[in-house]
């Protein structure tokens, strides 16, 4: 059992989909497509890798505030529930913003 708890600590999660959704409003549906995210259930923060050049050392990180309700995990995709509709709007527009970070750090890359 200890062995899957460390699993889950900090998954690297490639080919996923992320769906946002909160509480206060339940029409509230996002869903983004991303290669490459990282969420460490410990300290409840996602990071994406974001190489400059050959350096591929650089981290984009987030940890939300408010936390939210709910991080789940299933195969390829990671759920994440907001109590409030502000806070899971401030999830998608961070996540959005580091995918294209993201993207751009992958076209620097020397090869």
């Amino acid at each position: 059992m200890q062995q899957s708890h460390e699993k889950l600590k900090m998954s690297v999660i490639s080919g996923i989909s992320v769906i946002i959704a909160c509480l206060e409003d339940p029409t509230f549906d996002v869903r983004i497509n991303n290669g490459f995210i990282d969420y460490d259930s410990e300290r409840h923060e996602f990071s994406l890798n974001r190489p400059i050049g050959d350096d591929w050392g650089q981290y984009i990180r987030h940890i939300p505030q408010p936390l939210p309700v709910l991080v789940r995990i299933e195969k390829r995709i990671i759920f994440i529930l907001f109590a409030a509709l502000n806070d899971a709007i401030a999830l998608e527009k961070w996540l959005k913003d580091a995918i294209a970070e993201q993207e751009h750090g992958f076209s620097t890359m020397r090869g």
